[in-house]
């Protein structure tokens, strides 16, 4: 039915395209006898141009919605494309304002719109205010799924993500600077960023429940400042920022697997992996045959399950922020950048849950967790740049940072639970009467302390407009504190110095051909996590080559390595990104893009598991941790923990001019990504690691006259995964997108 009414509509467009053509080709010929329509437009002493764009999307979507929409998005309906507005004075004799700057994009059911303006009077002021809103409608279904298999009785699978969102986000700012050319300005500024819409998630009782979590979060920021110019080439500036954030999201259980329960009425919810082979969320009890009977009822009622489940945890948070800064330019030889920020922000959350049904292994019952949450962060930050001219081709630059917070905080719970009283007869079918309530009260109070220093001294030459280089050395210390109990003492503290040589230059051996490279060579020694790098080099490459006025060519390699030698993990990583562009136009009718992008990830280190399915190659290969200086039992297994992945971008289009009026282009891009990691479940699919994105393109753009211009555009989509679904559904789509605007611009 789609597919049918977009054919009726492309039928439409053609129409009236050749119709709107054949108007255009006639007011052509007659062109001599009308005034032409001005290219500019002139009006109470402001240079005024305008462009407006709307149309119509049509779009047609074969295979999964759910990743269509988390990919891509774009619905059929009519759209406010886009549409500018400038006004300028050239003499800035305005009476209210001198320039007028107005942009919007995407509005009429676009997932991202925004509108963004400018408005100032020379001398006098200058506000920029813009507003966007982002829809995120996101369920790629592996992420959170238990995979659960085929072979359960019953089998149930899950067919979407547990932990997916349709959200949308409206953010604003508006930034006010009062008399902006003189010795002494003010700034006034307010944000706001508001994130709301349904989502789910999960939580862990016994066994796992699927969620539904009303989002609903804001932050509102305001700003105060004044720039003093007290001396020539010298700014003091003093800011002071007001953040209040605000966490209303809640908790509530969601229903997906329900089950009637023998004589009594209502319904449990068994959560969301389905397993019984392996006992979750509980065992079959022969006779039967299946955790459900015929009727949907339950055959255990000693099983996990759930009756009731929410939480609420209401957050208010104000974070207060000071900053002192400085530059100046005021010596000849000497530049001086400084500043100071100090906040200190404090945070409210109480917490209030509550679980109803049956935790197997505990007999718990029913349990709350109330009481109030507090934690404050301080924190301090500086820096200090100064930059002395040695000389006309040398400088000295030292750069010195200085990070730190620290955020004690206490959370003063209360838990009640109610447990059966005879451990041997616990069931779903157990009352509350039934139960022994226990009150346990804890105070915990802790401390997450982190201080970062580091200085860099960089000595720059620059031989002259062909040739120049830096050599420098950078050296400081991280300070992880994190204090466990304030009663016993009980704390960690690591302390990790740093020392990395610096090297670079560039090169520009003609006026048409740049190269420039940074190296860089990082040693630690000690690491806050064991996967936590003691040693990283970074090599960037970049070059620009301009042959020819109308071709501009690109290349990039930027490299990074990591590692860190500790006998138990042996971490590897790297990241290595290498990049090509090319945009040639040799003439005006004619134009052709290029782009290529490789990008090689990995990550290495030994890792102990338990599983028992010896037909993995992971598991049948598998080492002994325990017999390798391991302390964990639990997981006696050991592997190279080795995660891969490769992908490879590639896109070209050429733009063509068949006709004075009419301008055409054509694209493809794809992305094709090839991974590897150890397969440790039977039933995980690589997913993501592997697959195939094709986003073919086809727009065509006629002038029409009279400021007219109508645009054509088609893009494909198309997702594909190259390893085997998963027991849940497919998530490969082809998509159709065709859009017929209206553009009048002058």
């Amino acid at each position: 039915m789609i597919a049918h009414w977009l054919r009726i509509l492309l039928i439409l467009m053609i129409v009236v395209h050749l119709n709107l053509t054949a108007g255009a080709q006639t007011a052509g010929s007659d062109s001599s006898q009308g005034q032409a329509q001005p290219e500019v437009l002139e009006r109470g002493g402001y240079v005024i141009h305008q462009a407006v764009e709307i149309g119509y999307r049509a779009s047609d979507v074969t295979g999964s919605e759910q990743i269509y929409n988390s990919l891509v998005d774009l619905r059929s309906g009519p759209r406010f494309l886009e549409q500018s507005l400038s006004m300028q004075s050239q003499t800035h004799e305005g009476l209210f304002f001198d320039n007028l700057f107005i942009n919007s994009l995407g509005w009429g059911g676009d997932p991202n719109n925004g509108l963004r303006a400018r408005v100032d009077k020379n001398k006098w002021y200058d506000f920029r205010a813009n507003f966007r809103r982002d829809q995120t409608d996101f369920n790629y279904n592996l992420l959170a799924n238990p995979l659960n298999p085929s072979t359960s009785s019953p089998s149930i699978p899950v067919t979407f993500s547990p932990h997916s969102f349709a959200t949308r986000r409206r953010m604003s700012d508006f930034d006010l600077t009062l008399l902006p050319q003189s010795k002494l300005d003010f700034r006034i500024g307010y944000s706001s960023n508001n994130m709301t819409g349904p989502s789910y998630s999960s939580v862990h009782e016994g066994t796992d429940a699927l969620l539904y979590q009303a989002w609903n979060t804001t932050l509102n920021s305001y700003r105060f400042a004044a720039d003093l110019r007290i001396l020539p080439r010298t700014v003091i500036s003093y800011d002071q920022f007001l953040d209040y954030s605000k966490g209303d999201t809640n908790w509530q259980l969601a229903p997906f697997a329900p089950a009637l329960l023998p004589g009594t009425p209502g319904t449990v919810e068994l959560g969301l992996p389905i397993d019984t082979a392996n006992k979750n969320p509980c065992a079959i009890n022969p006779p039967a045959t299946s955790l459900l009977d015929p009727t949907g009822t339950l055959t255990n009622n000693a099983c996990n399950g759930y009756f009731d489940y929410n939480r609420t945890n209401r957050i208010r948070t104000s974070t207060p922020t000071e900053r002192l800064s400085l530059h100046s330019t005021y010596f000849q030889r000497l530049e001086l950048t400084a500043s100071y920020a100090y906040s200190s922000a404090d945070m409210n959350a109480p917490l209030d849950e509550l679980f109803n049904g049956l935790i197997q292994r505990s007999s718990i019952r029913q349990e709350t967790v109330t009481g109030p949450g507090r934690a404050t962060r301080i924190s301090n930050v500086a820096d200090f740049s100064a930059t002395v001219h040695l000389s006309e081709h040398f400088r000295l630059v030292d750069t010195f940072r200085f990070w730190s917070y620290r955020i004690p905080e206490r959370f003063s719970s209360v838990e009640t639970d109610w447990t059966c009283t005879d451990t041997t007869i616990c069931s779903l079918l157990t009352p509350l009467s039934g139960t022994t309530q226990s009150i346990t009260n804890a105070a915990d109070q802790l401390s997450f302390n982190q201080s970062w220093k580091r200085n860099q001294l960089d000595l720059v030459w620059n031989a002259s407009k062909h040739f120049g280089g830096r050599i420098g050395f950078r050296y400081g210390d991280k300070v992880f504190h994190h204090v466990l109990d304030f009663a016993t003492g009980d704390e960690d503290l690591i302390v990790i110095h740093e020392y990395t040589p610096l090297l670079a230059f560039w090169a520009k051996p003609t006026p048409s051909l740049r190269f420039n490279f940074d190296w860089e060579h990082t040693n630690n020694d000690d690491a806050i996590v064991r996967i936590g790098s003691r040693k990283e080099a970074r090599y960037r490459i970049q070059s620009n080559f301009t042959p020819k006025p109308w071709a501009v060519l690109a290349a990039s390699i930027n490299l990074w390595e990591a590692s860190n030698g500790d006998a138990l993990t042996d971490y590897r990583g790297h990241n290595r990104n290498y990049g090509f562009t090319a945009n040639l136009t040799p003439r005006e009718r004619f134009g052709f893009d290029f782009a290529y992008n490789y990008n090689d990830s990995m990550q290495n280190a030994f890792i102990c598991f338990n599983d028992s399915d010896t037909s993995l190659p992971v598991v049948a290969n598998a080492g002994s941790c325990t017999a390798n200086g391991y302390n964990d039992t639990k997981n006696p297994l050991l592997t190279d923990g080795r995660y891969t992945s490769n992908t490879h971008y590639g896109m070209a289009s050429v733009m063509f001019k068949p006709h004075t009026r009419v301008t055409a282009q054509i694209g493809y891009g794809i992305t094709s990504v090839g991974g590897q990691t150890p397969q440790f479940i039977a039933l995980q699919p690589f997913g993501s690691l592997q697959y195939n994105y094709h986003q073919p393109l086809a727009n065509v753009s006629v002038n029409i006259g009279h400021n007219l211009t109508t645009i054509y555009a088609w893009n494909y989509y198309q997702y594909g995964e190259k390893s085997f679904v998963g027991p849940t559904d497919p998530r490969y789509f082809h998509a159709n997108n065709v859009t017929f605007s209206l553009r009048w611009a002058f």
